[in-house]
């Protein structure tokens, strides 16, 4: 999966615009970025990596963060 392919999917999730978020985009900065979300981005990410948990996205603090975990 790209890096590019991977921003997508935390667009889908957060419901962010379509190629808005790059690896340096601040997750504080995303109005969506809150516990519900970033657990809905635990379950769609645990398709792809079963591993990631919702403490590791918590600790994230940029969207290139997320998909490092991915």
């Amino acid at each position: 999966m790209t890096v590019e392919e991977k921003l997508d999917l935390i667009e889908q999730v957060l419901c962010v615009e379509s190629n808005t978020l790059t690896e340096s985009t601040s997750l504080e900065d995303i109005p969506q970025w809150d516990s519900l979300s970033i657990l809905n981005l635990q379950i769609e990410l645990t398709v792809i990596n079963p591993g990631v948990s919702f403490d590791a996205l918590r600790e994230c603090k940029t969207a290139g963060d997320i998909c490092v975990l991915l």
